[in-house]
């Protein structure tokens, strides 16, 4: 799966083309987290980078859903 778990966060940066392909997949994730009902922290920068943060947070650790999660955020941004 190649996502790195740091003080209870799975994390994993993403590189797109540009930037409308970045915001793209992010509006597909956004969907797949709604109906997961389950959202991760994310932070872009440049014009076309994107880390993604995984936990959860009302047990302040990783969970089965945050890995379910990062399945979905590879199959979109990988």
């Amino acid at each position: 799966m190649n996502w790195t778990e740091v003080d209870n966060k799975l994390t994993k940066k993403f590189e797109t083309k540009d930037f409308s392909e970045l915001t793209a997949k992010l509006n597909v994730i956004a969907v797949i987290a709604d109906e997961m009902d389950h959202h991760p922290d994310f932070k872009v920068w440049g014009y076309n980078k994107i880390e993604f943060s995984l936990s959860t947070h009302t047990s302040n650790s990783v969970t089965e859903m945050d890995y379910q999660l990062a399945e979905h955020i590879n199959e979109v941004f990988g």
